[in-house]
């Protein structure tokens, strides 16, 4: 796909990956419209980048609120005469046992994660459709392919835009639009540091090799050229998801090592539902008149 010239949607584009890919994309004469729900952030973005050949635009939206994202859309489409590019990369973290999570946080995970992709694609895809062309990327994870002990739930939201993607391509082939999943690894952003923490993370060990974000940007405007169906950003990346499928247990031993036990769950107190006091209770109550 030729991108110059073209008009692209950006969720959580104000930091992270979502920012190295407008950059990538302004740089390359993409018209890119900034996505998040930090105005002063998309703001300084936007005057970051006035010097460069391709336009923005600032809509400060929320991907969880379906009304926000439709109107989204269609000022991008009033400002630029139509949508081409799709990155759905907004989201956000959580760190959590699955037993004894909080339901209401994984509900969130998935309203921000899943259902605002969804959202973004379904008010995207009627203006590609009546052109006959666009591209839409979801940013996945590699842990949409391998998953790590107490992010399970993030996992799932990952999980779930993967196989999306995987389903939509096919719903919409012979339609001009492309359907390409992106899985980035460990990232130098401040996805750690955001994300909902009910437990305490443990350091990764110096090992671990994290990416610039600008990496991921480069990927994603690539899989955009080139219609790439799915793209990993590191060797390290594919070789554990590759490991995962043939040798799933190494990775699972692996992913407890690194990860580590959080001290919280060692001191946690457990609290059992009373059933043997309620069966007293039971017993003790009268059966009816004899």
């Amino acid at each position: 796909m030729r991108i110059e010239g073209c008009t692209a949607i950006i969720t959580g584009a104000s930091s992270g990956i979502g920012q190295a890919t407008a950059r990538e994309l302004v740089e390359q004469r993409v018209n890119v419209v900034l996505a998040s729900r930090n105005r002063d952030k998309l703001e300084a973005l936007a005057l970051d980048l006035v010097a460069l050949p391709g336009r923005t635009l600032v809509v400060p939206s929320d991907v969880t609120d379906r009304l926000a994202v439709e109107a989204l859309v269609r000022k991008t489409a009033e400002e630029f005469g139509g949508v081409d590019i799709l990155v759905n990369n907004a989201g956000t973290g959580l760190f959590a046992p699955i037993a004894g999570g909080n339901p209401e946080n994984m509900r969130r995970l998935f309203d921000v994660n899943f259902w605002g992709a969804i959202n973004c694609i379904q008010a995207a895809v009627p203006y590609m459709q009546a052109q006959r062309s666009g591209h839409i990327v979801n940013v996945a994870s590699v842990a949409a392919k391998v998953s790590p002990p107490y992010m399970g739930i993030y996992s799932a939201t990952k999980f779930a835009l993967s196989a999306v993607s995987d389903a939509l391509r096919s719903e919409l082939a012979g339609s001009g639009i492309g359907v390409s999943t992106i899985y980035p690894g460990l990232t130098s952003t401040s996805f750690m540091e955001n994300m909902t923490q009910e437990l305490e993370v443990p350091s990764l060990p110096p090992v671990a090799r994290f990416v610039d974000p600008s990496v991921v940007g480069h990927r994603i405007s690539q899989a955009i050229r080139f219609g790439f169906r799915d793209a990993y950003i590191s060797p390290e990346d594919i070789a554990a998801v590759a490991l995962n499928t043939v040798a799933p247990q190494i990775v699972d031993w692996t992913m407890r090592a690194l990860m580590g036990r959080p001290p919280a769950l060692d001191s946690a107190e457990i609290e059992l539902p009373p059933l043997g006091l309620r069966r007293r209770e039971a017993d003790a109550e009268p059966s009816g008149p004899a």
